[in-house]
């Protein structure tokens, strides 16, 4: 059956300030439209992993043409956090790397302006206090740890006090069962603080978190990881999150060695773009560092895309 034509999506950025050193100056903090939604990508820094173990068994001599590597061999990454204003609601997916780790961690992951995304949150308007919901898609670092804060004392606590936190079972069981393979990418001041607050949802099944938005399993990555499905009339989008991390992993082939799970990776990237290509969806990408959203068309083994933001 053929899909109907996608609505356009609208996308616009806010002008730059005139104000402050042009070099140093933040970009515009970029947004679409989905239906009744206005979705803003919101940064929760920047980072830098090994560019090997981004693109798994695909040859430096290919990955390297569209994520050039620094000295150490690592290659840009964002923090694209969701911003997802409609109905009423505030909802935050994702939150960055957040501030609490040690210098050391910072400069092992070449962490830059963890802090940006509370900022940019409020060169919006948005407060803390403003975010009724934080849904977290896994629980590696760089994807929840912007969700609790570290006071003077030393104690940790939500970020968000009035939030209502989403975490899936399977993450929750195997972020507290981490193994020598995982483990570095769990640490519990992320998220127990959550539980200890009274402010966690843990949610045994695919769950939505706005009409028409839901967040579901797209397994691979870690067996509870989830994507964020917007299933709109005339529109689809995907914020990918880990299973297609950058524009540069549209490729079949192009997985990251962190995937716990690449053979599962790899069926469930061919389903969604099976989907995707045919049905001219959006993707919006969590750890691209300069797109944020594309539109693709194609084939799975050979993805189009059209940048939108």
């Amino acid at each position: 059956m053929n899909a109907p034509d996608p609505a356009p999506a609208s996308a616009s950025a806010p002008a730059a300030s005139a104000t402050g050193d042009a070099a140093t100056a933040r970009p515009a903090i970029p947004s679409i439209t989905l239906g009744p939604y206005t979705v803003r990508f919101v940064s929760g820094g920047r980072f830098r992993l090994d560019g090997g173990a981004m693109f798994g068994v695909v040859p430096k001599t290919l990955w390297s043409r569209v994520a050039p590597a620094d000295e150490k061999n690592r290659i840009r990454m964002g923090m694209n956090c969701l911003l997802i204003e409609g109905n009423g609601k505030r909802v935050l997916v994702d939150a960055g790397s957040g501030s609490k780790n040690d210098p050391k961690f910072h400069e092992i992951y070449a962490i830059e302006r963890p802090e940006g995304l509370l900022e940019e949150l409020a060169s919006l308007g948005v407060s803390p206090e403003g975010i009724d919901t934080v849904a977290l898609t896994h629980l590696h670092f760089d994807h929840c740890g912007g969700g609790t804060a570290r006071d003077a004392d030393g104690s940790v606590h939500p970020t968000f006090p009035r939030a209502r936190y989403l975490a899936r079972r399977q993450e929750w069981n195997d972020a507290h069962h981490a193994n020598e393979r995982n483990r570095a990418s769990y640490f519990p001041d992320n998220y127990d603080p959550l539980e200890a607050s009274g402010q966690l949802t843990i949610h045994e099944d695919d769950v939505e978190i706005l009409p028409g938005v839901s967040m579901r399993l797209l397994p691979g990555h870690t067996l509870g990881h989830q994507g964020v499905f917007f299933d709109l009339p005339g529109q689809r989008a995907l914020y990918t999150v880990d299973l297609i991390p950058t524009v540069a992993h549209l490729p079949l082939a192009y997985i990251m060695g962190y995937d716990l799970y690449p053979m599962m990776t790899l069926e469930t990237k061919r389903a969604i773009l099976a989907d995707a290509t045919r049905e001219n969806w959006l993707f919006l990408f969590e750890h691209d560092p300069d797109i944020m959203a594309v539109r693709v068309a194609g084939s799975v083994d050979k993805v189009l895309s059209e940048k939108v933001a």
